[in-house]
């Protein structure tokens, strides 16, 4: 929604991040505002989305989960680079600050490589059998990084990196087809094979931060706690994810706190408007598919930008809120001429 803010580094207490990409121990309640229908998108019916029966996430993340999944799934028609969605989340050593690594690796065996933190129910990796607590040791014979040699890094944006290619690599073997996994299971080593269903770009992750905002990175949405509790609703969290997530389909680059300065200054800030506007008029057509409210989209702009985007225009790097307003009334319009009745 605005530049990337300065997020804090997971702790064992913290909110763990996402990455949907790419996955149980306490029950959690299936949020209410979950569809309990199934729903249409062109031609594929969507079973409707369910929790595990049991995970070890919260149940914001879970939330976020569902909703990012079902935005990635049901687009899929409209994105011509397909994603290999598997419906598991991972969580890596290097995630947690320094003091908690021991009880993770205690716990969940994170030095070994990356743990599955939760699997959602009817998804790939749920049909594969993967459950949460399962570590990935090697997709298709070929080892990976352990999470120790990845956590020895002591600098944020090596380890992320390093992390992010991890993840990358099952990625790329999925979308060759079905990838044999070995996995670390109660410290027993087994073989699994994983399929993916082809998707828009989905990864997204969950960031505990007191900074009421949500970005992408180009490959990654990343949603802080915050804006989580500024929204309403399942519709308005689609609004947001469905924006940012149209930035990563289209391959908008990141942009940079000083890039934010110059444009703000007058310096060709058309390119920005520009992309905010595809973002926000794809982001539509994504909750539009999933079977979203659209209406819930021009209320949130009110809210968001009336309280959190004060500054005059000349200064301002995205779309003010009039112009967000026509942009999302024009884009309804023409979603709901194209299918009467939505």
């Amino acid at each position: 929604m605005r530049e990337r803010p300065r997020l804090r580094r997971r702790t064992a207490r913290s909110t763990p991040f996402l990455l949907l990409a790419l996955g149980c121990v306490e029950a959690v309640a299936q949020p209410s505002s979950v569809p309990t229908t199934p729903f249409e998108t062109g031609a594929v019916s969507i079973a409707p989305l369910k929790a595990a029966a049991s995970t070890t996430l919260r149940k914001d993340d879970l939330r976020v989960a569902l909703v990012a999944y079902r935005l990635a799934f049901a687009g899929s028609a409209l994105c011509p680079d397909r994603y290999p969605l598997t419906g598991m989340l991972f969580h890596h050593l290097a995630e947690y600050e320094p003091v908690d690594r021991p009880l993770m690796v205690a716990r969940h065996n994170l030095d070994r490589g990356p743990g599955i933190l939760t699997v959602l129910a009817d998804t790939p990796a749920a049909r594969a059998g993967l459950v949460a607590g399962d570590v990935l040791l090697a997709v298709n014979g070929r080892p990976l990084p352990t999470g120790a040699s990845v956590a020895a890094e002591p600098k944020r944006e090596k380890w992320r990196r390093l992390a992010d290619e991890v993840e990358a690599e099952l990625e790329t073997a999925l979308r060759r087809g079905p990838a044999d996994l070995r996995i670390l299971r109660e410290g027993v080593e087994m073989t699994i094979r994983l399929g993916s269903l082809p998707a828009c770009l989905g990864r997204v992750r969950l960031a505990r931060s007191t900074q009421v905002n949500a970005f992408a990175t180009g490959r990654t949405v990343v949603m802080t706690t915050a804006m989580l509790k500024f929204l309403k609703s399942d519709e308005e969290l689609a609004v947001v994810l469905g924006h940012e997530l149209a930035h990563n389909i289209f391959g908008h680059r990141q942009m940079r706190n000083e890039e934010g300065v110059l444009r703000g200054l007058g310096i060709k800030p058309s390119a920005v408007w520009k992309r905010e506007e595809a973002a926000d008029r794809f982001g539509l057509r994504l909750m539009s598919a999933a079977g979203y409210d659209l209406d819930a989209a021009i209320p949130f702009w009110r809210r968001y930008l009336g309280k959190y985007d004060w500054f005059p225009q000349i200064f301002r790097s995205h779309p003010s809120l009039g112009a967000r307003e026509r942009i999302a009334g024009e884009e309804i319009m023409a979603i709901r001429r194209e299918k009467p009745g939505l």
